[in-house]
Protein backbone atom coordinates (compact mmCIF):
# COMPACT_ATOMS: atom_id res chain seq x y z
CA UNK A 1 0.00 0.00 0.00
CA UNK A 2 0.99 3.53 -0.88
CA UNK A 3 1.24 5.65 2.09
CA UNK A 4 -0.53 9.40 0.99
CA UNK A 5 -0.27 12.87 2.94
CA UNK A 6 -2.19 15.37 2.92
CA UNK A 7 0.44 17.85 1.10
CA UNK A 8 -0.16 14.61 -1.40
CA UNK A 9 -3.72 15.05 -1.41
CA UNK A 10 -3.59 19.15 -1.75
CA UNK A 11 -1.36 19.10 -4.99
CA UNK A 12 -3.00 16.83 -6.61
CA UNK A 13 -6.70 18.17 -6.45
CA UNK A 14 -5.17 21.23 -7.46
CA UNK A 15 -3.49 20.05 -10.36
CA UNK A 16 -7.07 18.31 -11.27
CA UNK A 17 -8.79 21.73 -10.65
CA UNK A 18 -6.55 23.82 -13.05
CA UNK A 19 -6.44 21.08 -15.67
CA UNK A 20 -10.27 21.53 -15.94
CA UNK A 21 -10.13 25.01 -15.89
CA UNK A 22 -7.79 25.18 -18.75
CA UNK A 23 -9.88 22.94 -20.68
CA UNK A 24 -13.00 25.37 -19.36
CA UNK A 25 -10.59 28.42 -20.91
CA UNK A 26 -9.93 26.65 -24.35
CA UNK A 27 -13.60 26.17 -25.06
CA UNK A 28 -15.10 29.41 -23.04
CA UNK A 29 -13.61 32.88 -23.97
CA UNK A 30 -14.80 34.13 -20.34
CA UNK A 31 -12.28 31.41 -19.15
CA UNK A 32 -9.69 31.57 -21.08
CA UNK A 33 -9.30 35.08 -19.55
CA UNK A 34 -7.22 33.42 -16.60
CA UNK A 35 -5.25 31.15 -17.97
CA UNK A 36 -2.56 32.51 -16.62
CA UNK A 37 -3.94 31.66 -12.86
CA UNK A 38 -4.48 28.52 -14.08
CA UNK A 39 -0.64 27.55 -14.88
CA UNK A 40 0.08 28.90 -11.33
CA UNK A 41 -2.30 26.65 -10.16
CA UNK A 42 -0.63 23.72 -11.89
CA UNK A 43 2.73 24.88 -10.21
CA UNK A 44 1.35 25.53 -7.28
CA UNK A 45 0.23 21.61 -7.30
CA UNK A 46 3.10 20.80 -8.46
CA UNK A 47 5.31 22.27 -5.76
CA UNK A 48 2.54 20.95 -2.79
CA UNK A 49 3.25 17.62 -4.49
CA UNK A 50 6.83 17.48 -4.62
CA UNK A 51 6.33 18.64 -0.75
CA UNK A 52 4.08 15.60 0.07
CA UNK A 53 6.81 13.27 -1.60
CA UNK A 54 9.69 15.04 0.18
CA UNK A 55 7.72 14.68 3.73
CA UNK A 56 6.97 11.08 2.88
CA UNK A 57 10.70 10.33 2.20
CA UNK A 58 11.92 11.95 5.25
CA UNK A 59 9.57 10.48 7.59
CA UNK A 60 10.03 6.68 6.10
CA UNK A 61 13.98 7.36 7.21
CA UNK A 62 13.31 8.52 10.49
CA UNK A 63 11.19 5.32 10.91
CA UNK A 64 13.73 2.97 9.33
CA UNK A 65 16.43 5.32 11.82
CA UNK A 66 17.44 2.84 15.06
CA UNK A 67 17.59 4.97 18.11
CA UNK A 68 21.05 5.93 19.46
CA UNK A 69 21.69 5.35 22.39
CA UNK A 70 24.53 6.64 24.82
Amino acid sequence: MFPINSEMITGIALIFLSILFVYAGLINHDWARILLVDYVMIAIGGGFLALGIWTRRNYKKEKTEEPSHH
